[in-house]
């Protein structure tokens, strides 16, 4: 299942690679060579930098272009901040050692959830379901859908023509592996306004659920083909099949959270801790 929450995800994530990059960056000295993506100065910004941080292969290619720009503006800033004196004040060095504390306990956090070990069965992930439905709701009104997306429209035809003369799942089967198949998703839940291209929803507010959809294009020559399954209300809960893998993520997050708290405690019990009253003068 995917339920997309796009722009937000997608700035968070560039902020703390931009970041992650600086770091990265700033700790390299030896990047002058031919196969640099940006310079500013003295600093290099390599191929092996971003494909360090996250798969490149299944990212946008103008999310990469924004994260080089973005490492460019941040880069200068950095560097005129030094030649300022920036890094000399002691307030930069209390920052540092507080974020480097903070850093620190984020990593170590990170290292013992790793650590814990959760078992589960088919029942304690329905269970945990029918104890927490407010988790598998929307407060805004969202739409089941089934997508696909070629690279010609010929083939985008002959996909929705075998998919209402048979179903979805068996042409799902038969362009698999095809060269015109640019993506297929199956169980996508998406608010209005993440669906893309916006010639999809006017149509799509006068289907009827498991309707097939006309071919549609867009200005990049993308031929879309869509199924509405069904139409989410408001709050409505959505079925355990269709969240099931957000369920199984939501649990073993629980579990863990609780396998943190009993080890927190212990790290009270097994350490010597003082507290004083707070006097006012």
């Amino acid at each position: 299942m995917i339920i997309s929450k796009r722009l937000l995800r997608k700035k968070v994530r560039s902020l703390c690679i931009i970041y992650a990059l600086l770091l990265l960056t700033s700790c390299s000295e030896d990047k002058k060579n031919d196969e640099f993506l940006a310079r500013v100065n003295d600093s290099y910004l390599t191929r092996e930098d971003i494909a360090s941080l996250f798969d490149t292969s299944q990212t946008d290619i103008s999310e990469i272009n924004f994260l080089i720009k973005e490492w460019i503006r941040n880069e200068l800033l950095f560097q005129k901040a030094i030649d300022e004196g920036v890094t000399d004040k002691k307030i930069y060095d209390d920052i540092i050692i507080k974020s480097s504390r903070e850093l620190a306990v984020s990593l170590f956090i990170q290292d013992i959830n790793s650590k814990f070990d959760v078992e589960y069965n088919e029942q304690d992930l329905l269970k945990f379901y029918s104890d927490n439905k407010q988790l598998f709701q929307n407060p805004e009104q969202t739409y089941h859908l089934n997508i696909a997306i070629f690279n010609n429209e010929d083939f985008a035809i002959k996909f929705r023509q075998l998919s209402i003369e048979s179903n979805w799942q068996k042409a799902v089967q038969f362009t698999s592996g095809k060269e015109f198949v640019k993506t297929i998703k199956s169980d996508v839940i998406l608010e209005e306004n993440e669906i893309y291209p916006n010639q999809i929803i006017r149509p799509l507010k006068r289907m009827i659920n498991n309707e097939i959809s006309i071919v549609l294009s867009d200005e990049n020559n993308n031929y879309y083909v869509f199924q509405l399954v069904k139409v989410f209300q408001p709050l409505e809960v959505y079925p355990f099949e269709l969240v099931k893998e957000l369920v199984r993520e939501k649990y073993i997050a629980a579990k863990k959270s609780e396998l943190f708290e009993k080890f927190l405690s212990e790290l009270y019990s097994n350490n010597q801790i003082e507290i004083k009253e707070w006097k006012t003068k």
